[in-house]
């Protein structure tokens, strides 16, 4: 019976439906090629995220700096198309279709000045695990 209806589900057209390949930083969460882009940046930041952190343990140090840097791109970019997730499905929702433009304009400036405030800090300040470390270390007053 099966082996009967088998050519009737071959000879339906299939949809082509988001087969696009451009991916739009404006209009991050669109497309295939998006959604893939935000898997693998989940893998990214997830390998990555130990290997910056390695300085804890092994002190400052050369080798962890490229994970420092790839993690100050990789998670405002993560963080850009998770939101311009939630700005399709609740910018219409709250604010209307018209606002969803002007958001994903502003998150668009948000992230700009992400990725270029933690370049500062990776390349200028020592590094962003560096920062945080000096959080828990304790401010030592100069008298």
């Amino acid at each position: 019976m099966l082996r009967a209806l088998a050519p009737l589900a071959i000879r339906q057209p299939t949809r082509k439906q988001g087969t696009k390949r451009n991916m739009s930083l404006v209009n991050a969460d669109s497309g295939p090629l998006a959604t893939s882009f935000f898997h693998k940046l989940n893998t990214v930041v997830m390998v990555s995220t130990p290997l910056a952190c390695g300085s804890l343990l092994f002190g400052d140090s050369m080798v962890f700096k490229p994970f420092e840097i790839l993690l100050g791109v990789a998670l405002p970019l993560h963080a850009h198309i998770g939101m311009n997730y939630v700005i399709t499905d609740y910018g219409k929702k709250m604010l209307g279709k018209s606002a969803v433009g002007p958001l994903r304009g502003m998150m668009m400036g948000i992230t700009g000045v992400t990725i270029l405030g933690l370049a500062k800090v990776n390349v200028m300040d020592g590094g962003m695990v560096s920062c945080i470390k000096a959080m828990w270390s304790g401010s030592k007053k100069k008298s």
